[in-house]
């Protein structure tokens, strides 16, 4: 190597002088990786196929009672409670699984590696992409990773057997939630319609004849009532008139009877009765100035008479026979009056009463319209609660029969065979490369840093002067005996290392794994078994719905 002209090296002769470093290097990494591969314990893959089936019943006749989400979304919620602590907890402590473990990590720790190596894969591509509707199958597995095949298959088994029992009881408790509260709720609006029905009698006994069905009636009475009225109003009429006409015959024949006594007070009462009768009949109120005047004319007069009376009993005279007849008619007019203002006073009173009830009844017609309203919304909703009641017990009763979509184990997890990992080729074939990688890179660093001369050019090259000769190396017998004695020992250095490297990695894969199978065969004299113990009865319980 000429180390003034820079970098330069012979690369044959370089492996040629480094191939002995460079093979150590390669050994050594090699038999380091076999060491590894063998003390790392095996890990055994088991399985559960679970496969998807659908609705047994025709949903046009009977729909499902459970929404029909992604079967990758149920399945992520279902995983999600199936790996929950207190379920793997449970797990552990049926199985016994990590009992070396548990010596040195704590229980939340050992849930966590647990849940680390369950693994729920899908292994339908179209698993993720079927829409809510499609009634496509699908499969998915449940993959559980321990050093014992037997517990790893059991626990496997075990998972995929809590998703089937999950999933029913899933589906039975979801369609038994809506039915509870679809009965719920029917008894909530059976009571409102019960209720408002309560109400309407109510409203209707506390308003009888104001009812909007008794409207008619009551126009029909009013009018009937108001024509009423108007008769008794002109008999009225006619009685006060009568009694105005006799009032003055009255007084007529008490003018016949003296002439001349027009001043007395006798026939100022009567000329005042007949002017009042009169008023009346020409319709003048209590209020009039003229009916206010002849009232008070007429008490004066009446106390006159009084006085008169009381003072001279014996000068009053017999009255004729037609005044008589005129007194008795008069009297018989009064009472007629007297009957015809009771009348008209019914009549207005009860015309009153009608008039009362018609106001009323828009208000009580409103009242009731509301509450039939909301009672024929209500009759609505129960008759749509009482389809759907209906409906989910029927849905019910299907999920309970388990004729609805199903969880079923199409593949049993069994005990793997071979171990899963490591892949202990896979580590001796890096073990190599890595190997070769530092071992060239130390021959390349180890030519480079050299500084002896190889070549007659690195010489030359050094020294800037001509190499007249050069002397090859002159190996005597002496020193070939030296070599083989050398080589011999290095072989046999070599070959010890590479026994014991190999050895003690057997030893260390029986001392971590136990000794395998076949060895195991081979040692009891038994040819080996390609099939695997069959624990699936053993480690399969059955999947009931209580």
């Amino acid at each position: 190597m000429n180390v003034e002209a820079g970098l330069q090296l012979d690369l044959l002769g370089a492996l040629r002088r480094r191939v002995g470093v460079v093979a150590v290097v390669v050994v050594a990494s090699v038999l380091a990786a076999y060491w590894i591969a063998m003390a790392l314990p095996n890990y055994y893959d088991s399985a559960a196929t679970i496969f998807v089936e659908p609705q047994a019943i025709n949903q046009e006749l009977v729909k499902s009672g459970v929404a029909s989400y992604d079967i990758g979304y149920r399945v992520s919620l279902m995983s999600a409670q199936i790996l929950s602590r207190p379920r793997l907890s449970r797990v552990i402590d049926d199985l016994g699984l990590y009992p070396d473990e548990s010596k040195t990590m704590l229980r939340e720790e050992i849930i966590n590696l647990m849940r680390s190596r369950i693994e729920v894969l899908p292994i339908d591509t179209s698993l993720g992409e079927r829409g809510r509707d499609d009634p496509g199958l699908s499969t998915f597995i449940v993959k559980f990773r321990h050093k014992d095949p037997q517990l790893a298959a059991a626990v496997a088994q075990r998972v995929a057997n809590d998703f089937v029992k999950e999933h029913i009881e899933e589906r039975v408790g979801m369609t038994r939630t809506s039915l509870e509260f679809v009965e719920t709720e029917l008894g909530r609006l059976s009571g409102e319609y019960a209720a408002v029905q309560d109400q309407i009698t109510q409203v209707k006994n506390a308003n009888t004849g104001h009812l909007p069905a008794d409207q008619g009636t009551n126009q029909r009475i009013l009018d009937r009532t108001l024509a009423e009225l108007r008769e008794g109003t002109r008999v009225l009429d006619l009685a006060r008139s009568n009694k105005a006409f006799w009032d003055g015959q009255a007084l007529s024949a008490a003018a016949v009877l003296d002439p001349r006594d027009d001043a007395s007070p006798l026939r100022r009462l009567q000329l005042l009765e007949l002017r009042l009768a009169e008023y009346r009949s020409r319709g003048f109120t209590d209020r009039h100035p003229d009916m206010i005047q002849a009232e008070q004319e007429l008490g004066e007069v009446r106390v006159q008479l009084k006085s008169l009376e009381d003072a001279d009993p014996d000068d009053t005279q017999a009255p004729t026979l037609a005044q008589q007849n005129a007194e008795s008619q008069r009297e018989r007019a009064a009472l007629e009056v007297e009957l015809a203002v009771k009348e008209v006073e019914r009549l207005r009173s009860s015309s009153g009463d009608v008039e009362e009830r018609l106001a009323l009844t828009p208000k009580v017609a409103e009242a009731l319209g509301q509450l039939e309203n909301r009672l024929s919304r209500l009759a609505g909703d129960v008759e749509l609660f009482s389809r759907r009641q209906l409906q989910a017990k029927v849905q019910v009763d299907m999920e309970r029969r388990q004729l609805g979509e199903q969880f079923n184990i199409l593949e049993s997890a069994f005990p793997a065979p071979t171990p899963t990992s490591p892949n202990r080729l896979l580590i001796i074939v890096m073990g190599l490369i890595v190997g070769l990688a530092i071992g060239v890179a130390g021959a390349v660093v180890s030519e480079a840093t050299d500084t002896s001369f190889w070549l007659v050019r690195d010489v030359q090259s050094a020294f800037s002067i001509p190499v007249l000769a050069s002397i090859p190396e002159i190996v005597l017998e002496s020193d070939r005996a030296a070599m083989r004695r050398k080589l011999v020992r290095n072989t046999l250095a070599a070959t010890s290392i590479v026994l014991f490297c190999l050895v003690g990695g057997a030893a260390t894969y029986v001392y971590v794994n136990g000794t395998p199978g076949w060895l195991s065969s081979l040692i009891e004299g038994e040819a080996p078994s390609d099939e695997a113990p069959a624990t699936e009865a053993a480690i399969r319980p059955s999947v009931k719905l209580g």
